[in-house]
């Protein structure tokens, strides 16, 4: 009866740790000032239309110690993450620094993990963070990785078409503010 228990409060933990949906803070107040906090927290917004997209794959490898009763050496554990990268033409940066004509923005593969899908050909609006760590697999501190810029559900943006005149005039205008 025990190791029932135990075998369905672990099945419970398990479906419960997979079954995670997108969840985003919206903030509140008027358009403009959404747009305005945007603005602040994003590290790199433009215009650009997506040129291709490919599929990355990082790979982690983790060394877990057996349990104090166990026999043998460490375990290894290999941990795959695929992610798309988008590679934007872009057309007008309104905040941050592009090397060059086009950037590559990085996303989760599905919208349940906020990832957002851009199509090949599109022409977006697109605010993006920078990635500059990761987390320790094995809890201790972050680790420092090589920048890249990312998006998600989370982040405004949307096809340039969908975009109202006003948005693209106050992104203009904060971006002729900053200097």
């Amino acid at each position: 009866m025990k190791t029932t228990l135990i075998l369905i409060l672990a099945i419970v933990l398990l479906r419960s740790s997979v079954a995670q949906a997108c969840s985003c803070i919206n903030p509140s107040g008027t358009e403009q000032k959404k747009i305005a906090a945007a603005y602040q927290q994003d590290a790199l917004i433009f215009v650009g239309r997506v040129l291709r997209v490919d599929t990355v794959t990082t790979t982690d490898t983790v060394r877990v110690a057996p349990t104090p009763t166990g026999s043998g050496g460490e375990q290894v554990h290999i941990l795959q993450h695929k992610k798309l990268q988008y590679t934007f033409a872009v057309s007008r940066k309104l905040k941050g620094e592009v090397s060059g004509r086009t950037v590559r923005v990085a996303t989760e593969m599905q919208s349940a993990s906020c990832g957002r899908l851009f199509r090949v050909g599109g022409r977006y609006l697109v605010h993006t963070f920078l990635v500059s760590q990761k987390e320790s697999l094995s809890g201790g501190e972050p680790e420092n990785i090589s920048p890249y810029y990312a998006t998600s559900l989370c982040n405004r943006g949307q096809e340039l078409n969908k975009t109202k005149r006003a948005e693209l005039k106050q992104l203009r205008e904060l971006a002729r503010a900053e200097g």
